[in-house]
Formats: C-alpha cells, structure tokens, sequence
C-alpha cells in the first residue's frame, strides 16, 4: 500500500512506527536496529563459546551456582537486576553447562532487546568446594561465581538529520533519555518539519512491565500537522497512544495492543470533493487495536526466505463523541521462497482490508479509509492513485486487495553477496468503496477489473531501506486510476 494508507493503518498498528502521522524509522534509525541485531548475536555468541571453551574439558559435569556478581551496575535498580538475572539466581540445584548456557543468553538478550548495553561480558570465577559426606553431590559439581560486566549505554543522546523519499522531504531533532530510572524507562522527544510533514512533535515514554523485557508499555503524545496531496488537504492531529506489545524471542509469534484517543482537524486546500467539503472540520476518534504478528523472514526489507503474517482488527467508536465510528481489519502475508540451483528467490505478497461504518453514518471518513497505488505499493500507478476518484481528489475505499509476485535475481557478474538485486515483478490490486445496504454488490465490485501492472529494474538492499529503480508498465487500469508509465523509483523499508 502507499505510504499514506501504511501510516494510516498498516503501519499505526505496527509497533515500528507511531500513530500519528505515522512516524516511520529514519533511514540512520532502521540502521541503528539492524546494527543491534547483528550485535546482539555478536555478545551472545562470544559469551557462548567463552564458556564452552572454558568448560571443554567437564562439560559433562553438573555445575552449581554459589552466587552472581555484577559490576558497573549501579544505573540499576535492585528489582530490575533481580528479574533480569533470576535464570541464574533460582537455580539452587546443580545444572547442566546447557542450562547454564541458555540462563547466560537469555540474560543478554533482556539487556540488548531494552537497549540498555553497550557491551555484557561474562566471566566466570571457579570455587574449590571441599568434598562432604553430607552433601548430595559429595563434591562432584563445579561450584562456580558467574561474573557480569555490563557496559550501559550513554544516558542523553541528542541527533539531527533529514528524510527523503517518495516525493517528500523534512528534517528533525530528536532527544533521548535512556534508563532514567534504573528500569529500561526511556524517554524521547522528536520534532519534524518538511515538504508534507507541516509540524509534527512526539513525546514517547516507554518501559517494560513488571521488568519483563518481553512486554513494553510505549506512551506516545504528539501534536502533528500534514499535507494530503492525494485529497488537496491538511489535517492536523493532537492526542495520545498507549501500547503494550510483546517481543518474544522462542516464538516467531509477537502480540500489540494500542489505546488511541486523539482530535483530527481535517482543512479543505483547494479540493472539489464533496466528500472533502462535507467532511471537512474536527472530529474526535479513539480506538482499540489489536495486532497479531508472525515473522520467520530472515530479512524484513528483502527476505530469501521465510514467511510474514500479520492480521490487526481495529474498533472505533469508544465513546458517543466519535464522529465516524467503525470497525476495520486488515491482514497481510508474505511468503518468500529460494529457487533451487539459482540465485534468485521468489516472493509472493499479499494485503486485504475492509473498513465498516457504525451507528447511524453511511459512509466513513477519509481520514480512516484504504488508499493503494505507488512506488511502494502497486507500481505503475502514482502515489494513492487507484481506487474512487471525486473530482481532483482520491478519495479513497472501504474494501481492497492487493498483491504482488517477484522474482529477486542475481546480476551476472556480481557476487552473491552483493546488494545490487535484478527486480521483476507483477502487481495488481484493486480498491472500492462500501454499500451499507448492498455488500454483495461492494464485494462483487472488489473481484472484477482489477489494475495490473508489470515492470522491471535494479533494486539496493542497504541496512537502511531498500532502494528500487524500475520500468515499469501498467497492463490494466480503471477510469479512476491515475498512471504512471517509464521510470519510477521506489525508497522505503516495506514493498508489495
């Protein structure tokens, strides 16, 4: 989908971005996160073959915890550490080098995924025990001090920097407070201004609960005004998000749920809708989302293989004062599989969505429903360029599907390794408007006449975001659709 609709919907529900103007990583912060990754498992893996070295020659030996010490930890609470290190700390039987091995990374996972470390280096200090006929082991196990150093991340970090991509443009500052309390409780504050983006400002404060690194609790306040080119209007946006989400890792399955309460401020700036006309002022809206989320992918921007699901369900209407009340849900899969004895991969996408007006109005409102078509999203056509048009307005649908088929190759000549891809691919989607008192109708509309379109190009996997450059060639289109032939360039971190 195009960015427009990811913000509104895809991406709100996501636990990547916030749920105003939809915030998306910037290109230093998605690096910033890929980084973490791949140090994440550095520390992991350098604390596992530490003890497995150390161990070589008694693995087999049952190992005892006398007691953990911990140094450089007073950026800590006494409860935090506690909960972080109680693998290690309830283990009063002697255990096997394996369970203490999995204690050690589930540790440094907990400190990593909070980002709260620079660095967690494990030592481990033997204690000679002298042998006891009163002692079960009767002195067998490896009485042993496992030794954590930790290395905290800098407190404040202050940075500036610009976007680009997709037509749009802007600049922010961002501060940020890490761990002022003692338990992962961080704070953040970004200021944007840019092409589309008017004024945006974002306070967020998240923690783990009960200092489970597996569930954070994120508040987010903001105030944001934006330019929607697609509708010839402003909105600008105040309110607040509250957000529990999980981050497990023995599962590839994840869980959000987000509170929303927020004013929107719709302003006409030259449209012809009536639709804009009507709808144009302030309405009050406050959700309940619910996410669920399946990655198995090994690469979020461009996998060789793995699968991706997410299914979200969002109810509006909390309160009387809600304006357009709703219930929406949306679901989304990507499969990618690796060719056999080639280079290449092949990965199938997919997305659908319906939005379904409440109470008493019969249609809902622009700000809420599904825009498709881009760069991003079904190629060939301009940004948000498929679906009912009013006038010189896309006004957006209630009901739509999209999908795409591309084949990721190997450039002749060029390594594996190499970032430069070869891009082929087939999009095609198709997005209506909803009949309250004719469903059959909306859906029938939905299965025929879609727009298809077919392209090829040269596509760059950076850690930051994927970059595309493509021919592209729309096969099939709607009267409504607004087109776009020849070249077209694509820059973000998702892609139909």
């Amino acid at each position: 989908m195009s960015l427009d609709h990811e913000e509104d919907m895809i991406d709100r529900l996501s636990r990547a971005q916030s749920p105003i103007d939809d915030k998306k990583p910037t290109k230093e912060e998605q690096a910033l996160l890929d980084l973490q990754t791949e140090k994440q498992q550095l520390i992991i893996n350098q604390n596992k073959q530490f003890l497995e070295e150390l161990f070589k020659d008694s693995s087999t030996q049952p190992i005892k915890i006398k007691n953990v010490q911990i140094t450089n930890s007073g950026d800590f609470r006494d409860t935090f550490l506690q909960s972080q290190f109680q693998p290690l700390l309830k283990t009063t039987r002697p255990i096997t080098l394996q369970h203490l091995l999995k204690s050690i990374e589930s540790i440094s996972k907990s400190f990593i995924k909070l980002n709260l470390v620079e660095n967690l280096l494990v030592s481990v200090n033997q204690i000679q025990s002298p042998r006891s006929f009163f002692k079960s082991d009767n002195g067998t196990s490896l009485n042993i001090v496992p030794i954590f150093n930790i290395i905290p991340v800098k407190k404040f970090s202050a940075k500036t920097g610009t976007n680009i991509g997709n037509g749009e443009g802007d600049g922010y500052i961002q501060f940020q407070f890490r761990n002022l309390f003692g338990g992962a409780e961080n704070l953040s504050f970004d200021a944007t201004t840019g092409t589309k983006t008017k004024s945006s400002y974002l306070l967020n404060y998240n923690m783990p609960v009960f200092n489970n690194s597996n569930y954070i609790n994120e508040n987010l306040f903001y105030i944001n005004t934006r330019k929607l080119e697609h509708i010839q209007s402003e909105v600008t946006t105040q309110g607040f998000s509250n957000k529990i989400f999980t981050q497990y890792d023995n599962t590839n399955f994840n869980h959000e749920f987000i509170l929303e309460n927020f004013w929107k401020v719709l302003q006409n700036k030259g449209s012809k809708s009536m639709t804009i006309l009507n709808q144009s002022g302030s309405s009050f809206k406050s959700s309940v989302i619910y996410n669920l989320i399946y990655d198995s992918r090994d690469n979020s921007h461009l996998p060789s293989i793995g699968r991706y699901f997410r299914f979200g369900l969002e109810y509006s209407g909390l309160f009387k004062i809600n304006k357009y009340p709703f219930i929406k849900s949306i679901v989304e899969s990507q499969l990618t599989y690796p060719i056999p004895n080639l280079p290449s991969s092949i990965i199938f996408t997919n997305k659908a969505g319906i939005i379904y007006p409440l109470g008493q109005k019969p249609q809902t409102s622009v700000l809420d429903r599904f825009f498709i078509g881009g760069p991003n999203d079904v190629r060939s056509f301009t940004l948000n360029g498929l679906g009912p048009r009013d006038h010189n307005s896309s006004i957006g649908g209630d009901i739509f599907f999209t999908g795409g088929v591309s084949l990721i190759s190997k450039i002749p000549g060029v390594s594996q390794e190499s970032n430069f891809k070869l891009h082929n691919f087939i999009n095609y989607g198709r997005l209506v408007s909803i009949n309250k008192t004719d469903l059959s109708t909306s859906f029938k509309k939905l299965l025929g006449q879609y727009s298809v379109s077919f392209g090829f190009g040269l596509l760059y996997n950076h850690p930051m975001a994927r970059f595309e450059l493509n021919f592209v060639l729309p096969i099939t289109a709607n009267k409504s659709d607004s087109l776009r032939k020849g070249i077209q360039y694509g820059i973000g971190v998702t892609f139909l």
